[in-house]
């Protein structure tokens, strides 16, 4: 059981009232509808959702499922046959909760956001941004990382990253910009951190694959 996505049930269920706190062999989870707001605060959209813990949870998103049958259960629409959605590639997850997030956090920044995007597809045709599935995302997201796919210069990056001492904020970046340090490559860095040497490194190694 993961005491604080059991904790934080409680009042994430008191801010939106639409979703109620059910039990499933002994654990607590949401389940309701998740109304989507347009800026004016109208709504546009309506979700029938569950929200259940995850092993990695806070530092992984809980799982979200949509019951209502209103996406398709398509790797193309980002839903998998058991109803679960495919909210982002991992290394994006991973990014987004380093620090731990909340429930409260999730459904805003997350849920809301990914079902808006399906509105927007289902009126336009297409997701509005969106990465590809499998390895193919892979590419995207480290395309995204790091402003270039050149795969060389990744493994060049990364070299410097986790195998050099790191320079100081002020310093040229060593990617040959003439940019200093601190606004180049250090968010880069960052990132990579995150992620880790191992998870990075095979990564790359897959895509050169």
């Amino acid at each position: 059981m993961n005491e604080q996505f059991q904790h934080e049930l409680k009042d994430v269920s008191e801010k939106y009232p639409n979703l109620s706190i059910y039990k499933k062999n002994g654990l607590g989870y949401l389940k309701g509808i998740l109304d989507i707001f347009d800026e004016n605060g109208i709504t546009f959209g309506q979700y029938s959702i569950e929200i259940h813990e995850s092993e990695g949870y806070p530092y992984r998103y809980p799982k979200l499922y949509e019951v209502g049958g209103e996406i398709p259960s398509l790797p193309d629409w980002h839903k998998y046959d058991n109803d679960l959605c495919c909210l982002c590639v991992l290394q994006e997850e991973i990014l987004s909760c380093q620090k731990g997030i909340n429930l409260d956090f999730f459904i805003e920044k997350v849920a809301v956001p990914y079902f808006a995007n399906q509105i927007y597809r289902n009126t336009e045709g297409h997701y509005l941004n969106e990465y590809s599935h499998g390895l193919k995302a892979y590419l995207e997201f480290y395309t995204d990382l790091f402003k270039s796919g050149d795969i060389k210069q990744w493994e060049l990056i990364c070299d410097y990253c986790f195998n050099r001492p790191t320079l100081g904020r002020n310093e040229p970046c060593y990617c040959g910009s003439g940019e200093k340090f601190k606004k180049c490559h250090l968010y880069v860095e960052d990132a990579l951190f995150v992620l880790g040497k191992e998870r990075v490194m095979s990564d790359i190694k897959k895509l050169k694959e």
